[in-house]
C-alpha cells in the first residue's frame, strides 16, 4: 500500500499544502477503517439478503430491557437488537458527554459475520475500563442500530480479555493479514502490545493491496474461537464489571468532514455551502485527513455544539440531502442535477477517547 504521507505529499502539488491531522495517520486509519467495515458488509448483507444480530455485550430479553443479565456475570448476548440505546446522529442538547474525554486504547474490534450468528459491530476496550461498543442495523430495516454504548470493565476484567487475545498467539508475529477462513467473513483486531498496537485483520477486512497469509488449520481455529470469545463477554467473572450497566456513550466532539475533488479544494467545497454555514466554518482548522482516488478529504474536530449548528444550517439550505444516519454520524450531499458537477459531501462523525 502506498505511504499515505506519499499520497498526501502528491495531492500537495495539487492543491495549497496543508497540515496533517493531529492524530496522525492512526486517526485517519481508523476512521477509514470503520467506515469501510461498514460499507463492505452493508454490501454483502445486501446482496446474500442476509443479516441479523452480533452484539459485544447487551442485554437478554425483550428489546426494551437494558438492564444488566441478573445474577452478577456481566451483560449476555441475546438473539435479538435491544433497541436503541446510544445516541444516531448528532448527540442532542443537553446529553452530558462520557468522561474522562481522552482514554488510552488497548483493544479495537471490528467484525462482520454470517451464518448463524451474523452481524457487525465495532468495540474499543481503554485501559480504564471503558468498553465502548455498537451495531448496525440491517440496510433493509429490521433491526435498529443500538448507536454508541458504554459500559465499564475492571483492571481484572480489563487483564482477562487481553489475555484471551495473546493467548490465541495470533499476535506473537506483529501485524498480519490472514485470507478468509471458513465461517469468518472479514474482521479486524487490533491490541496493544507495548507502546504501539499490532492489528490482524482477515477475510474481506483485508487491505487488498498489502500481503496476506493463509492461516493455517490451527490459526482459522484460534480466529474463530476469539472472535466468538470477544463477541460475547459473558465468560468474564462477575469480578471483572465494575459497571455493566448499558447507558449511552455521548462525545464530546466531533469530526467535520468535507470530501470533494482534489481540484475543488478546500474554498471550492466551503463555497458551496449555504452562506450561514460558511460563515461558520471559514476559520475552522481545516487539516487534510485523506486523499484516495482523487478525492480530498478536510476535517476539523469541533464540539457537539458547533457540529449541530452546522449541521441544522446545511439541512435547512435545501440544497443537501441526507444520505446516511448511523452509529458513524451524519452526512450530507450536495445535490447536483450535472452528473459532472463537482461533488461535495459534508460529514459528522463522534470522535472516540482515543481519538480525542
Amino acid at each position: 500500500m502506498p505511504d499515505l504521507r506519499s499520497l498526501l505529499d502528491r495531492a500537495d502539488r495539487a492543491v495549497s499544502r496543508v497540515p496533517l491531522a493531529d492524530d496522525g495517520l492512526e486517526g485517519l486509519r481508523r476512521r477509514r477503517d470503520r467506515r469501510r467495515l461498514n460499507e463492505r458488509i452493508t454490501a454483502g448483507v445486501v446482496g446474500m439478503a442476509v443479516f441479523a444480530a452480533a452484539a459485544w455485550v447487551v442485554t437478554s430479553g425483550a428489546p426494551s430491557d437494558r438492564r444488566p443479565t441478573p445474577g452478577g456475570t456481566g451483560p449476555t448476548v441475546a438473539p435479538r437488537y435491544p433497541g436503541q440505546v446510544g445516541f444516531i446522529g448528532l448527540a442532542p442538547k443537553g446529553a452530558t458527554p462520557s468522561s474522562p474525554r481522552t482514554g488510552e486504547l488497548v483493544l479495537a474490534v471490528l467484525l462482520g459475520r454470517f451464518g448463524e450468528d451474523p452481524g457487525r459491530f465495532s468495540g474499543d476496550l481503554y485501559a480504564d475500563g471503558r468498553l465502548i461498543w455498537s451495531r448496525n442495523g440491517d440496510p433493509s430495516g429490521k433491526g435498529d442500530p443500538t448507536g454508541l454504548i458504554e459500559q465499564r470493565l475492571t483492571p481484572e476484567g480489563v487483564e482477562l480479555v487481553l489475555s484471551e487475545v495473546f493467548g490465541t498467539g495470533l499476535f506473537d508475529q506483529g501485524p498480519r493479514n490472514f485470507a478468509g477462513a471458513q465461517g469468518l467473513y472479514g474482521g479486524q483486531i487490533e491490541v496493544r502490545d507495548g507502546d504501539r498496537l499490532v492489528r490482524l485483520t482477515w477475510g474481506d477486512m483485508r487491505p487488498f493491496d498489502e500481503p496476506m497469509t493463509v492461516p493455517t488449520v490451527e490459526q482459522a481455529s484460534a480466529l474463530k474461537r476469539l472472535e466468538a470469545r470477544l463477541a460475547d463477554l459473558a465468560w468474564l467473572p462477575a469480578s471483572a464489571w465494575e459497571d455493566p450497566e448499558i447507558r449511552a456513550f455521548v462525545p464530546s466532539r466531533y469530526m467535520v468532514c468535507i470530501e470533494t475533488d482534489v481540484e475543488v479544494g478546500l474554498d471550492g467545497a466551503l463555497a458551496s455551502l449555504p452562506q450561514p454555514a460558511e460563515d461558520l466554518v471559514r476559520t475552522w482548522d481545516w487539516t487534510a485527513e485523506q486523499f484516495i482516488q482523487g478525492y480530498f478529504l478536510w476535517c476539523s474536530p469541533e464540539t457537539t455544539a458547533e457540529a449541530r449548528a452546522l449541521a441544522k444550517s446545511v439541512e435547512d439550505a435545501g440544497n443537501f440531502e441526507l444520505v446516511s444516519r448511523d452509529v458513524f454520524g451524519l452526512a450530507y450531499e450536495l445535490v447536483q442535477r450535472d452528473p459532472l458537477a463537482m461533488d461535495v459531501e459534508v460529514g459528522f462523525e463522534p470522535m472516540l477517547p482515543n481519538d480525542a
